[in-house]
């Protein structure tokens, strides 16, 4: 019988604790949860008007680097990989919401043998 531990991922509209600058988000590396703060990804944040498209592409994009990290991946130097180190939202903005080839095969890798254990 094989057993999948299924990922966790909570979204919390409140700032991260103060010290984590040029944090969004943190999870347990080969770990099952993340946590991911949408206080700073949004556009009002920083005095502009709101825009939901934006808000909405940061959420996926950094839930997704969150999520890659409980999946063994680590910050990878493609700048346009979601696994691609955020250190402000204009880094974030620069990124795609998908994994590099490598990064790819790390996760399919992963979520292939978990699924046979």
């Amino acid at each position: 019988m094989s057993s999948f531990q299924v990922q966790s991922l909570r979204l919390s509209g409140e700032k991260l604790p103060a010290g984590l600058t040029f944090v969004f988000g943190e999870a347990q590396l080969q770990g099952n949860c993340a946590l991911l703060s949408a206080h700073r990804l949004r556009e009002e944040f920083y005095g502009l008007p709101a825009n939901n498209v934006v808000f909405h592409d940061r959420l996926l994009k950094e839930a997704t680097h969150e999520l890659g990290h409980t999946l063994t991946l680590a910050h990878c130097d493609d700048y346009q990989c979601v696994m691609s180190a955020s250190h402000g939202v204009e880094w974030i903005d620069l990124k795609t919401s998908h994994f590099c080839n490598e990064c790819r095969s790390v996760v399919q890798r992963r979520v292939t043998s978990k699924a046979t254990r």
